[in-house]
């Protein structure tokens, strides 16, 4: 029966979504009949289906966290794999020319190498369907909840409360992703839209989901007593780590209200560590010999992450056995080979690294430092740039040297209790309290067991600097590093990018990526982003 409920609300999303155009939905009598809404397990059975959504729309299906961490970056292509054109394009910042297949060979001629775009899946990036499948998916859940108290009254109203607060993470979260890769987009709340819809301003869209946050933060658990729903579903750390990055996206665009927003982090910051790592104990961050528990999922330190594994055969995808979840959308599928990494055990070559310059800066030569024995085969390995580079961080080897199914830690973290503990920082550095963002900086470093701020410092005692470079140290592979550039505007200095973007180039919106024409279908207000048509 369970399973029944499940492709019938797959079948209805799919209608309910539309096919010609997103945004102008039929609404569809299906959806309160078939006795759907009437107790509790619709409700669950239907949130579910929004949490594999997301996971298959757009933590699998594309490499949404990926772009992260490529795009003008310092990673290069190594020299045993001098086919991987897409790879110095991202850096580059050639989007135009990575979605166009044909053009992903080393000659310039149409040949074998052109499969790496559609095997990156760089090519669908340009959808936003997907996302939007999840936002109207979270829009009907929201609305209809309430309908479940109706018809059973033993429902109280702190579930209704609980499944729409989910509902309204899921749909932000989207927003967040969609905004800081397409700037604006359409925004909109109701079920079933009926109105094709122009893109609103991303500070906008970022301004209203805070507002929709605070107003649900509380309905949530700090965590789950199922261990297995823990980091994977919305929960009220989660919330206080996206609220946090929608304040300090507004900040980097918004600068004259830049101190307001940097003052809202601070206070978010303090509620997730004084009252739920502190008071609550429902996050902690884990001592660097088990970071690997990070990523396998589902730790004490995650606060909300994508559940990816290899191994795993969605009975939900086109073929029905095939594996859906493609390595090279993956940071873990570009830098491990064989034998740590079963899907290729003819490779013994990593097919990225990153410049030697970029490693020094970030793991000095002469700074000790607990993540380079944890994550890293050597420090002169670390430094060549080439396929000799090795990066475990996403590896577990508790299950042995060799690819097992736990071995692989393929989940996508989208906020850690690490990473929102550096946002804090960052925020306290720009309104000057440096003893405060400080602590917060050693608190990551010293579970690294590397050196403390400043007595261990290689940045010229720039506490903002040293944060940045902290960032791009501890979060490599999180798919963080491009989006902090765009915010910061560190995208336009070569101290810090290695691929930098002209400032006029930025003002006419390059930092964000390529909409599908299918976005202009039946929708006359709709348009396109300029710089890249």
């Amino acid at each position: 029966m369970k399973n029944i409920k499940i492709q019938i609300i797959a079948v209805l999303l799919l209608f309910s979504t539309g096919c010609q155009n997103f945004l102008n939905v039929e609404p569809k009598d299906s959806l309160s009949g078939n006795n759907f809404w009437q107790d509790i397990n619709d409700a669950e059975t239907f949130m579910l289906e929004i949490y594999r959504q997301f996971r298959i729309g757009i933590g699998i299906e594309r490499p949404t966290m990926l772009v992260g961490d490529f795009r003008n970056s310092p990673v290069v292509k190594t020299q045993s794999f001098p086919n991987r054109m897409d790879i110095p394009m991202i850096a580059e910042g050639q989007i135009r020319t990575l979605i166009n297949v044909q053009a992903l060979t080393s000659d310039g001629a149409d040949g074998a190498n052109s499969f790496w775009a559609p095997e990156a899946a760089w090519n669908k990036m340009d959808d936003w369907t997907p996302a939007y499948r999840v936002i109207q998916s979270a829009n009907i859940l929201y609305e209809k909840v309430p309908e479940i108290a109706i018809s059973d009254p033993s429902i109280s109203e702190n579930i209704v409360r609980r499944y729409q607060a989910e509902a309204v993470f899921m749909r932000c979260v989207t927003y967040y992703l969609l905004l800081r890769h397409f700037g604006d987009v359409p925004y909109y709340t109701n079920a079933y839209n009926q109105d094709p819809l122009p893109r609103t301003n991303h500070i906008e869209v970022a301004k209203r989901c805070i507002a929709e946050l605070k107003a649900i933060k509380d309905d949530l658990p700090w965590t789950y007593e199922d261990p297995t729903n823990r980091g994977v579903r919305a929960n009220r750390g989660g919330v206080l780590a996206l609220m946090m990055h929608l304040n300090m996206w507004c900040a980097g665009f918004e600068e004259g209200n830049a101190v307001s927003y940097y003052q809202t982090v601070d206070s978010l910051g303090d509620e997730l560590i004084l009252t739920g790592v502190q008071q609550e104990g429902a996050y902690e961050l884990l001592p660097i010999t088990r970071s690997a528990e990070i990523f396998n999922g589902r730790s004490r330190e995650g606060l909300f992450e994508i559940p990816t594994n290899p191994n795993y055969q969605d009975p939900n995808s086109p073929s029905g056995t095939e594996r859906i979840e493609r390595y090279r959308r993956h940071f873990v599928g570009h830098v491990l080979h064989a034998p740590y990494f079963a899907l290729n055990q003819d490779r013994f070559n990593s097919e990225a690294a990153f410049e030697p310059d970029y490693m020094r800066k970030i793991y000095p030569e002469s700074e000790p430092d607990g993540r380079i024995e944890a994550w890293f085969r050597s420090r002169p390995e670390m430094y060549e740039g080439e396929g000799s580079f090795l990066c475990f961080k996403f590896f577990n080897f508790a299950f042995g040297e060799e690819n097992t199914e736990q071995s692989v830690g393929y989940y996508q973290i989208v906020f850690r209790l690490a990473e929102s503990i550096l946002l804090q920082a960052e925020a306290l550095a720009a309104l000057g309290q440096d003893d405060k963002a400080t602590s917060l900086l050693n608190m990551v470093r010293s579970r690294a067991n590397a050196g403390l701020y400043p007595a261990s410092n290689n940045y010229d005692n720039n506490l903002a600097d040293a944060i940045f470079w902290e960032r791009c140290k501890e979060l490599m592979g999180e798919g963080h590093y491009y989006y902090d550039l765009v915010r910061t505007k560190r995208l336009l200095d070569s101290e810090y990018c290695w691929h930098t973007m002209p400032y006029s180039v930025f003002l006419q919106e390059a930092w964000t990526w390529p909409i599908h024409p299918k976005a202009l279908s039946n929708n006359p207000f709709m348009r396109l982003n300029e710089y890249w048509r």
